[in-house]
């Protein structure tokens, strides 16, 4: 191969790999990298004392954030995503319950500020199982998060999740299993995923 060939192909492999990343990673993280919450204009303060977007009092409580890495570690994100996608992307909102809470019109995609509480965000890039951003509405009590992780197929016998018995102990009393400490972790993570809190009208969007 000629140098100047060589050069060439090292040229465009280098490209091929730069631009992509430019574009998909340093510049978003660049642009999002000293977001500062967003506090409502007079007139669309939410109930409860809220008086910024995002909030952490309204997805973090307990021990979620140690749940948060359970999560990761259990490899949750390889068949869960945390994305509502826009409507040209998918028919996310047009399923019950997962852009939020729709009764109280507060359904919506998900923005790029839901996520700046988090240390890391488990994304997800497949759909194996359903999207998890608003999973904290749609189960909401800590029992039957608890049955969904130690049995799946007891709440849905088609699921394909698998049963994660190795979060939870027997009962030395032999009254049927017990939760860990990281089984309780996940639970208070999954619980505080309600990534709905309504948007101030200057982030770009009405809640």
């Amino acid at each position: 191969m000629k140098p100047n060939k060589f050069v060439n192909l090292i040229a465009g492999l280098a490209t091929a790999f730069a631009l992509p990343l430019i574009l998909l990673i340093i510049i978003p993280f660049v642009r999002q990298s000293d977001s500062v919450p967003i506090h409502y204009p007079e007139g669309q303060e939410v109930e409860g004392g809220v008086a910024a977007y995002p909030d952490a009092t309204l997805y973090r409580f307990g021990s979620s954030d140690f749940g948060a890495q359970v999560y990761a570690a259990e490899g949750c994100a390889y068949c869960h995503t945390q994305v509502i996608r826009p409507t040209y992307a998918g028919p996310d909102m047009w399923r019950p319950g997962w852009g939020g809470r729709e009764e109280e019109g507060l359904a919506r995609e998900t923005q790029p500020l839901d996520y700046t509480l988090e240390e890391i965000a488990p994304l997800g890039y497949q759909r194996i199982g359903q999207d998890l951003s608003n999973v904290g509405h749609r189960i909401t009590t800590r029992e039957l998060m608890h049955q969904h992780l130690l049995n799946p197929k007891e709440i849905d016998p088609d699921s394909g999740m698998p049963a994660y018995k190795h979060l939870y102990q027997m009962s030395p009393f032999g009254k049927g299993w017990e939760p860990t400490a990281k089984a309780e972790a996940l639970v208070d993570y999954l619980l505080s995923l309600k990534k709905d809190q309504p948007l101030p009208e200057v982030a770009g969007t009405k809640g």
